[in-house]
Formats: C-alpha cells, structure tokens, sequence
C-alpha cells in the first residue's frame, strides 16, 4: 500500500512539474499570428449602451506585426494587435487592440478558441476612458 503511495505522489509531482515548464514557456508570436490570420465577422454591443452592431475584421501578419482592419457600418479603422496575457501566474493568453470607433479611442482584449473546424474565434471587452460597462465583441471566421 505504501508503495502504491509513493508511487502516485511521484507521478503527480511530476505531472505538476511538467505543467508549470510549460507554463512558463512564452507564446509562440509567429505561430499565433499565422494562426489568426484571415478574415471575420464582427458583432458587437457598444460600451455603456445596449445598441449593437456588426462589421467585418480582417487580421494579417505583416513582417512579424498582426494588422487589423476593422470595418463597421462603412468606416474603416486600422490597427495593430499584440499578445499578452492575463490572470498573473496563471498567463492566460490575450489579443490587445487600440483603436477608434464611433469618434472614440478604445482599448479591446480577446480571448480566443478553436471552432470545431479548428479556426480561431474570439470573444472580447472593449473599454473606453470612464467606461462603466464594457462593451462586448466576438470575432467569427469567414470560411472561403
């Protein structure tokens, strides 16, 4: 019985070990940016309001930059995208984005998936200066 102990308490510190060295790693930039490469479907609630909207994104990588060209109701933003991450120790990967819409300067952070056809989605918080409620946007792939 002691053995089968020892046993489990070495397998799980190892798992553990081989958990955080994988934590600890940093993200991969050039496989993500090629990754999220491609064309969305936007929609989206605005911040400190219940009116939506819907447009259209588009990410490229260009020379080892994520750019973003974000089109809603005929105006067209651009932008760069850079990865970071969230949550401390935990380093939660994130997609940050300064833009303009509306007459106004946000600040987004997504998250994103895998779709069961293994494109990216993402889910996200846009913020403004003072914003009381953030406003709310996914990303969906255009598949071609």
């Amino acid at each position: 019985m002691k053995t089968c102990l020892v046993i489990l308490t070495l397998m799980l510190l190892g798992d553990s070990l081989l958990c955080a060295d994988a934590d600890s790693k940093p993200l991969d930039d050039e496989f993500l940016r090629s990754y999220m490469a491609g064309e969305y479907d936007l929609i989206g609630r605005k911040a400190d309001s219940t009116a939506t909207y819907d447009g259209h994104v588009t990410l490229r990588d260009e020379g080892g930059v994520l750019e973003v060209t974000r089109t809603i109701a005929g105006k067209t933003d651009k932008c760069t995208a850079r990865f970071d991450t969230v949550a401390g120790p935990d380093r939660i990967p994130v997609l940050r984005m300064h833009f303009r819409f509306d007459e106004n300067e946000y600040d987004a952070t997504y998250r994103w998936q895998s779709d069961p056809d293994n494109y990216p989605r993402f889910t996200g918080y846009l913020y403004r200066s003072g914003t009381k409620s953030p406003g709310l946007e996914a990303f969906f792939p255009i598949h071609n």
